[in-house]
């Protein structure tokens, strides 16, 4: 047998020495921030370091995105060049990298979030209740499930739920089922701090408005689930309700205990939602581990291995919270909106358009990240007349409403894989109307709310 070619071997020590950098240096990232957070430090030599280290993280993963990541890069380039007059200097990159270091310790907490919930004993149990359930009560139990596992774990929701589907499942059911679940997961956004929608929106208004909108949120993820439960499942009953959330016992007071202690420790240390989540999260996971030693090793092996497989999202969220960073700074944006419309834009039409435009350009391809950016930046700031906590809310619905039928969503990509269903068919199916739905209509009853609050 002849031995590999020599440049063969060096691709593979290059390759190994690559992966490492970007492992170290979204590692040394993620610890400067919680450092930062822990500090009270957001700026000084704990972020620089933090900021330098991500940023050469993000220049090494360039060259991995996918072909649709370049293309929203390019769109942000461009908006960059028409409304930024000039290039920043090292001093306000160092600063916008700073700013953006929450983001590298966000999506590693929550690769450690979902490999430590994989192996605990009461999610294990929650799936095989799932899997339990009559055919009737199947497709409710898996959105309220994903509705619930979601807005902890996000995406890592999809893959513990596509388990509970009997293997002998029929091409209607999988595709009801990868449709009832992504409706679930992605609807949790609008009152999840864990997500990274939230993390985008609470960066335009000040904590205390955040922290309102998600108890809105709690209020239109209701709306949304009840609605849709009734409307797409046309035999639902309620005592198939009974059946799903019976499925939720198993995990329902470990939830409870995260979400009250993320909200504990902010109220308490006086923290944004997002620097509690992700200074809190791997706390639980430490506990978790010393009370289950024997999972320690699967954990950490899995949160590695999504960390090196992070790339796009992360990248692409950074590049634009940037770009809206860097164009706050100056008056161009203000001037560009006030050329089609003087004064203040009435705050019903910033309620309405943000989610309803968020969701039909999604559908197209283009990432909610870059409608919302561009929107926020707009409306927010007295941009628009409108209560900020209702406008952040705006923003996760749109959230939700595009990622639930884009053909660039990675839940709907997701889900196509796991359950074996055409991505198209996940699109333009029940969610599509589901989602025009839950855009328009969540945006009408908050511009109610906001004019009954004495806006205009």
């Amino acid at each position: 047998m002849s031995s590999a070619p020599p440049s063969f071997g060096i691709a593979a020590v290059l390759n190994g020495a690559f992966r490492r950098t970007r492992l170290l240096c979204l590692t040394i990232a993620w610890i400067t921030a919680l450092l930062a957070i822990i500090l009270a430090q957001p700026s000084g030599p704990v972020a620089t370091t933090g900021a330098l280290a991500f940023g050469i993280f993000i220049l090494l993963t360039i060259t991995r995105l996918r072909w649709d990541s370049l293309v929203i890069l390019a769109v942000l380039a461009v908006v960059f060049w028409i409304l930024v007059d000039s290039m920043p200097g090292p001093a306000a990159l160092l600063a916008g990298g700073e700013r953006m270091l929450i983001f590298a310790a966000l999506l590693p907490t929550m690769a450690l979030v979902r490999a430590t919930a994989m192996t605990m004993p009461t999610v294990k149990e929650t799936q095989q209740r799932l899997a339990r359930l009559p055919d009737n009560a199947f497709s409710g139990g898996q959105q309220l499930a994903a509705h619930v596992f979601g807005g902890i774990i996000n995406t890592g929701a999809l893959a513990l739920l596509s388990a509970a589907l009997p293997p002998d499942s029929d091409a209607a059911r999988r595709r009801a089922s990868a449709e009832a679940v992504i409706r679930g997961m992605v609807s949790s956004a609008a009152w999840s701090p864990f997500f990274i929608a939230f993390a985008i929106g609470q960066n335009f208004v000040a904590p205390a408005y955040a922290w309102m909108a998600i108890a809105i949120g709690t209020v239109s993820a209701l709306l949304f689930t009840a609605g849709t439960l009734l409307a797409v499942n046309r035999d639902f009953a309620w005592g198939q309700l009974y059946l799903s959330l019976s499925c939720l016992r198993p995990v329902a007071s470990r939830l409870l205990i995260v979400l009250l202690t993320v909200l504990g420790v902010a109220l308490a240390f006086g923290l944004t939602a997002l620097s509690a989540v992700v200074v809190v999260m791997p706390l639980l996971v430490v506990v978790q581990l010393v009370r289950h030693r024997d999972k320690a090793q699967i954990i950490l092996r899995q949160t590695r291995d999504a960390m090196h497989s992070t790339a796009d999202d992360l990248v692409v969220i950074t590049a634009a919270m940037l770009v809206a960073f860097f164009v706050t700074q100056e008056d161009s944006l203000a001037v560009l909106v006030g050329s089609f419309h003087a004064g203040q834009i009435p705050g019903w039409v910033a309620l309405v358009s943000t989610p309803v435009l968020m969701m039909l350009l999604s559908v197209v391809g283009i990432h909610p990240v870059i409608t919302s950016t561009a929107l926020l930046a707009t409306f927010s700031g007295g941009g628009a007349d409108v209560h900020p906590a209702l406008l952040v809310q705006a923003h996760l619905i749109g959230w939700g409403a595009g990622t639930m039928s884009s053909i660039a969503s990675l839940s709907v990509q997701t889900c196509a894989g796991l359950y074996q269903v055409p991505a198209r068919h996940l699109v333009f199916g029940h969610n599509m109307a589901s989602g025009f739905s839950y855009a328009a209509g969540g945006g009408g009853l908050l511009a109610v709310a906001n004019l009954a609050m004495g806006y205009v």
